[in-house]
């Protein structure tokens, strides 16, 4: 028996296990200079996006008092109730908040899962609405080498918590849709499906509509490092501010 359900409704219990490559000590201190270097106030008040079970906010948070952290998945945040912070459960294309944050992230190329141009410009838009005057967002995302790359090594499989899980990666070069597809059986022998779609958008696209919401590029780097980054990166990390406010490339 199959049962196909949605993105991060079943994987939410065995998240950490099939995550558990990704150095989240470093990855964090990459974040926190990132917000060091770009936004001095140390009362910064920070919102993270797509933050699944906060393994990230952990962290991050730690050196800011005023935090918020957000997913979409419901289920993803009720892993997280060891992290006493606010939580909020909304989509990142609709955000709803009033007040300015001075630092807004996301990580785990959340971005890619924004599947259309529509969706895409909404993010930035929202981002835009919230931001403050010297406010920075930062991301991370997905390029097409990077798909490629990951294709090469399509099948992992491991198990946690009384699971065991598959995972086969496919990426079409026609419609540019990377596919994370996840079957995961408990102990009874019930094997739920999971599909996860990522866009792989072409490098240009993010700059015509990062400019379209009324945001600029302050930095394009290598991921991870402080190195431009470019068309031919596997992954790159974006740093943005409001248009007209004190920008320096």
């Amino acid at each position: 028996m199959k049962i196909k359900i949605e993105a991060y409704e079943a994987l939410s219990v065995i998240y950490d296990e099939v995550m558990k490559h990704i150095d989240y000590k470093h990855w964090s201190e990459y974040i926190l200079d990132i917000a060091k270097d770009h936004n001095k106030d140390n009362n910064a008040r920070v919102l993270e996006l797509s933050a699944g079970i906060g393994k990230m906010a952990r962290r991050i948070s730690k050196k800011f008092s005023d935090y918020v952290f957000t997913d979409r998945s419901f289920r993803m945040l009720q892993q997280s109730n060891e992290i006493n912070l606010r939580k909020v459960c909304c989509d990142m294309t609709s955000l709803p908040f009033n007040g300015e944050f001075d630092f807004i992230f996301s990580t785990f190329d959340s971005v890619n899962y924004l599947l259309n141009k529509s969706k895409l410009l909404s993010l930035f838009t929202e981002v835009k609405n919230v931001l403050s005057e010297n406010g920075i967002f930062t991301f991370d995302v997905s390029l097409e080498n990077n798909s490629l790359e990951f294709k090469r090594n399509q099948k992992t499989k491991g198990s946690a918590k009384g699971y065991s899980f598959k995972r086969t990666s496919k990426y079409n070069l026609k419609s540019r849709i990377h596919k994370n597809i996840f079957e995961i059986t408990d102990h009874l022998g019930v094997v739920t499906e999971e599909v996860h779609k990522q866009k792989i958008y072409k490098f240009d696209t993010y700059f015509e509509l990062i400019n379209e919401a009324g945001l600029v590029v302050v930095e394009c780097l290598e991921a991870f490092t402080f190195n431009h980054g470019n068309e031919n990166s596997e992954r790159i990390q974006f740093i943005l501010k409001p248009i007209g406010k004190n920008v320096k490339f």
